[in-house]
């Protein structure tokens, strides 16, 4: 009886010096409150060229080039030509809704050969941000790319994000477009 008695005691003791501090011991003030506590990460988001190795550094070229295994070949001077005498009817569609107030595409892209080396860079040239011409590069891909879901190749199939396409200067902090020649 007087082990019984004595286990309790330690254990009560036990329990009452775990949960509250002792009187003299001054507590540091935490700046962490219940509301602004996050748990933390188990493991960082996977976003390439950031947190995991890019496999884009050239955007558009990494992407669009020739897979002779499958017998396809994406590259975009040869998409483009094939596009000289008529566009992809949902492409189309996409040029159309992004085209500067007043200019009617007609659904052919012109003769690029001469002119286009570096891929984006160089379409640039017709497609700015200020186009009053064609559709503007920006929004023309982003609709491209980034609409349409699981049908969508680029977000179902290359499993693509944001910085498949936009670089950042991890030194200066701006941000760019990979660019690089057809091979």
């Amino acid at each position: 009886m007087k082990i019984t008695i004595i286990s309790v005691l330690i254990l009560t003791v036990i329990a009452v010096c775990s949960v509250a501090p002792a009187a003299d011991v001054k507590q540091e003030a935490n700046p962490v409150t219940s509301e602004t506590a996050q748990p933390a990460l188990s493991k960082l988001s996977d976003i390439p060229s950031i947190t995991t190795p890019d496999r884009t550094p050239n955007a558009c070229i990494n992407c669009h080039k020739n897979y002779p295994e499958m017998k396809k070949d994406f590259r975009l001077t040869v998409i483009l030509a094939g596009w000289r005498n008529g566009t992809d009817p949902d492409i189309f569609e996409k040029a159309k809704a992004c085209a500067p107030e007043g200019v009617t595409l007609k659904g052919k892209h012109p003769d690029i050969s001469a002119l286009v080396k570096t891929i984006p860079n160089d379409c640039l040239m017709c497609h700015s941000r200020n186009s009053t011409s064609a559709p503007p590069f920006t929004k023309l891909l982003h609709l491209i790319h980034l609409t349409g879901g699981a049908e969508n190749g680029f977000l179902a199939r290359a499993n693509g994000t944001c910085t498949s396409c936009h670089k950042l200067d991890q030194k200066t902090g701006t941000w760019g477009l990979g660019s690089g020649e057809e091979k």
